[in-house]
């Protein structure tokens, strides 16, 4: 597979003419064709490189390429984003491979209706965590996802106890019975349902 690998990642190849920044790079193409072997040995394989190799495409070509299911895991939410947002796209248009793509997150990301009920009818916090419960529900009103990383008016290090997984004071889900996922959403849903409803 080293010989379309060299050509994707060559001077001429996609990457470099889709890609404004892009620059050839031997170690990234080095670990592209270790990552193709894996692939295709279903093997074990453990890398380690350092800044500027240009790792994400190293990964994403052959992970693309290889027609399978592929799973990704980040190490933190930032290289997450970064990843499905921007080097995926980029790197599947480069290449014309029509691929579907998810994003799966833990169950915390959500909001939890339950959870968030029961936060809006107690009156135990303070002020500005019951500020950060009602943007959460003017948030939970129109939002398609629940994800909380669409919600920028409350950080996630805002104030104690508004983010934490605690019963009675967070509004983001840590149970799976409390939240509605992807593989829970009701078909021809555009938007999470009414609070009213809940």
């Amino acid at each position: 597979m080293s010989g379309p690998l060299e050509a994707i990642f060559g001077p001429r190849g996609p990457l470099a003419s889709k890609i404004p920044e892009y620059r050839v790079r031997s170690q990234q193409l080095e670990m592209a064709t270790r990552v193709a072997e894996a692939i295709r040995d279903n093997a074990v394989l453990v890398c380690e490189a350092g800044t500027g190799t240009g790792k994400t495409f190293a990964y994403l070509v052959p992970a693309l390429l290889s027609a399978g299911k592929v799973i990704i895991s980040t190490g933190t939410k930032t290289l997450q984003d970064q990843l499905y947002r921007r080097d995926l796209p980029t790197v599947r248009a480069a290449l014309g491979v029509p691929v579907t793509t998810a994003l799966l997150k833990g169950r915390a990301n959500y909001v939890c209706h339950y959870h968030l009920e029961r936060n809006l009818e107690g009156g135990s916090q303070g002020r500005d965590v019951v500020i950060d419960l009602r943007r959460i529900a003017s948030f939970a009103r129109v939002t398609r996802t629940g994800d909380k990383s669409e919600l920028a008016d409350v950080r996630e290090e805002a104030r104690p106890g508004t983010w934490r997984l605690r019963p009675a004071r967070i509004a983001w889900g840590n149970r799976a019975r409390d939240i509605a996922t992807a593989s829970s959403w009701p078909r021809g849903a555009t938007r999470w349902p009414p609070i009213s409803s809940w």
